[in-house]
């Protein structure tokens, strides 16, 4: 076994010193500094690895052994540029020590910070330098406090931007933040309860991603013309999304009141999966003319917006209901009634069909036959049972596979 390590280092060895950087840069800091004892060739190696990450997650583990492994190996790093630096801390951490380390980091023309602070009490304080840090292309911050930075930051050539549980000063801080990311294209918002924000304006040109989950019931404010996926779970008052025309995909979950205002702004979207909490007030006239794909929860959802879906979806190809959130009051999967009149895009265009956790309700089953029935090009209908118990499963699947379709083509598969 020694002896094939050995031929293992060997191999390894022969690598040219980008390559075995390349190896390094994969693993944890601690375990990158082990390999100076490898030979004379490892011995200085590990300073020269572009990528630091540090965890201090063990409670029981020294503290103070910590704070020097970081001092020393940050300090000895001689990375021409420091790439990535990341640090996931679960206990508390003296301020003085965060500014040090962070500060080094700064000057070495760091391009990605991955900051995850999760101590139960407090936030964090970042050197203010890094506000001003022009290589950043990355920065992901969690229980960090932005009460104290001054404006204006530069984050000139940042593209991603994560504020998870950030605490800010009043509804200006984002603002002035986000107006200084000239070429921002991804933003992960998540909120907490007090954040000190009322209204948060989310006013970005460039973005293209935006994923937001807030458990409060403030407003947000939308404004990303470029903006071609949206991932919403809010609670909020009031959701004000203004008109995306590059929009593609969205998830969105949402228990506000204007629900109706969403669903306009969300027209040119190809993919859309919607969990609403709420009975929604349908827009007039909108048509989702480049609608594909569409997934809706049947936790809270009413069947008319099924329908309505069905009938303002001209191109859609592809429907799959899902319970995700596993019923949050389990009655609205009695409402549906058969419909007066069959959308055409049930009859000439649904190809694919799909419901996961089907329970073989009553109601669900009358869905599901007027589904199958009047789907004249369907391909395949995907059933997911809902039910662990053999005979119980067996029970649906016999029951479903006797159900008729309009669909010659049509095959009824299980999951």
């Amino acid at each position: 076994m020694q002896n094939l390590w050995e031929s293992y280092m060997d191999c390894i060895s022969l690598l040219p010193n980008d390559f075995i950087l390349q190896i390094l840069s994969l693993l944890p800091t601690k375990d990158v500094m082990k390999t100076s004892l490898l030979s004379k060739r490892w011995r200085y190696l590990w300073k020269l690895v572009p990528k630091l990450e540090y965890i201090d997650v063990d409670e029981n583990a020294d503290h103070g052994t910590f704070v020097r492994f970081v001092d020393r190996s940050l300090l000895l790093n001689t990375a021409p540029v420091l790439e990535s630096l990341q640090f996931k801390l679960r206990r508390k951490c003296s301020q003085v020590d965060i500014v040090f380390w962070i500060g080094i980091a700064v000057q070495r023309g760091l391009r990605e910070l991955n900051f995850d602070y999760h101590h139960i009490y407090e936030h964090i304080r970042l050197p203010l330098s890094l506000y001003t840090c022009g290589t950043l292309v990355v920065l992901k911050l969690k229980k960090v406090s932005l009460v104290d930075v001054r404006f204006p930051v530069c984050f000139q050539l940042l593209k991603m931007l994560h504020l998870l549980y950030v605490d800010y000063l009043d509804d200006e801080t984002p603002k002035k933040l986000l107006s200084r990311c000239p070429i921002l294209e991804v933003l992960v918002l998540n909120r907490g309860d007090e954040d000190n924000v009322i209204t948060f304006s989310v006013r970005v040109p460039s973005l293209q991603r935006f994923i937001y989950d807030s458990a409060s019931d403030y407003e947000l404010v939308l404004n990303t013309p470029s903006l071609k996926y949206l991932k919403t779970t809010d609670s909020c008052e009031n959701c004000m999304i203004e008109y995306m025309p590059e929009i593609v995909e969205a998830y969105v979950q949402v228990t506000c009141c204007n629900v109706e205002d969403i669903l306009m702004s969300l027209k040119s979207l190809k993919r859309l999966s919607l969990c609403l909490i709420i009975e929604p007030k349908f827009p007039t006239g909108s048509i989702f003319h480049q609608l594909v794909h569409l997934e809706l929860c049947t936790c809270e959802t009413l069947w008319e917006l099924l329908m309505y879906m069905l009938q303002h979806s001209p191109k859609l190809r592809s429907l799959k209901l899902n319970e995700i959130h596993n019923g949050l009051c389990g009655g609205p999967i009695f409402l549906w009634e058969e419909p007066s009149s069959v959308p055409k895009t049930l009859m000439f265009v649904l190809e694919t069909f799909e419901w996961r956790n089907y329970r073989g309700w009553k109601k669900e089953r009358d869905l599901a036959s007027f589904i199958l029935k009047h789907s004249k090009r369907l391909k395949i209908a995907i059933f997911s049972p809902e039910a662990t118990d053999v005979r119980e499963k067996y029970h649906l699947i016999t029951e479903l596979a006797r159900l008729s379709r309009g669909s010659p083509e049509c095959e009824i598969v299980f999951g």
